[in-house]
């Protein structure tokens, strides 16, 4: 991560300037202990400020190097983060909060899924030091789900398995192919990490990083024939792949957790899409 270096210094360079900042936390790939990173890794930057507009509105990112490409989005905690390509194809990712909404992020647990495989205090004018070693704990992800949330997300998830069909038959191809493909999938993919973590006791990564390391030979043989072409038929089976392996892996998993299980959601879906 060397490539970074210049970009950093003169960051801390200017967090020594600047009263309004008060701490600088790297994350992600760059602190990684487990699966370190490689060439194509960026730099993830917790930017905790007083003066958050300044970087919402791309002024002090320009003055850390030449940026190609810049753009906000959302982030967790009702956050936001501003994205950028530095010259050399550097990809710095840049949390910007104020010290109140970052302590409340720490505290709530919301930053965890983002630190816990490591993290690096770069500045710190406001002893947040103090406050990470308390609330971040180092390690693996420990995915869990309660029985009223495992509930509603089956029911969710079987109630679009209907309505991606009923766009497929109406011709709305583009509307039933997000769903199979993007909608439906991020469900199955919650139910993967909990069911690989508590069947297996597997080290699950979130949005579905390293999946192909962590999910096991048998999911990633039903996966294959899970995402469609962009064709009405393809869309079909690949509704009816989703749904059978989404049905197999929370079977098992509301046994292991002993939940309840919506079995006239199950065949409700079932019988509208024939299967």
């Amino acid at each position: 991560m060397e490539k970074y270096d210049d970009i950093k210094s003169r960051l801390l360079e200017y967090a020594n300037k600047d009263e309004d900042i008060k701490a600088i936390v790297a994350i992600g790939s760059s602190m990684r202990k487990d699966i370190k990173a490689d060439e194509f890794s960026d730099l993830d930057l917790f930017i905790v400020t007083k003066n958050t507009e300044s970087w919402y509105s791309g002024e002090y990112p320009k003055l850390l190097g030449q940026v190609n490409i810049s753009f906000i989005e959302p982030t967790l905690g009702d956050g936001k983060e501003r994205r950028c390509i530095f010259d050399d194809d550097r990809d710095v990712d840049m949390l910007i909060f104020t010290p109140e909404h970052f302590e409340k992020i720490v505290k709530e647990g919301i930053a965890e899924w983002v630190m816990n495989r490591g993290y690096d205090v770069l500045y710190d004018s406001m002893q947040c030091t103090e406050l990470l070693k308390e609330y971040i704990k180092l390690g693996h992800s420990n995915p869990a789900m309660s029985e009223k949330e495992f509930i509603n997300i089956v029911n969710n998830f079987y109630f679009h398995d209907i309505w991606a069909s009923k766009k497929l038959k109406r011709g709305e191809l583009w509307s039933a192919k997000m769903c199979v493909d993007s909608y439906l999938k991020n469900h199955l993919l919650r139910m993967m990490e909990l069911y690989r973590y508590e069947s297996e006791g597997v080290d699950v990564w979130h949005n579905g990083r390293f999946l192909e390391e962590w999910a096991g030979d048998e999911i990633l043989k039903e996966l294959r024939m899970c995402f469609a072409n962009y064709d009405k038929e393809d869309v079909c089976k690949a509704l009816i792949a989703t749904h059978n392996l989404f049905e197999r892996i929370t079977e098992e998993l509301a046994k292991i957790e002993g939940f309840e299980y919506p079995n006239q959601a199950r065949d409700c879906a079932k019988a509208y899409l024939k299967i």
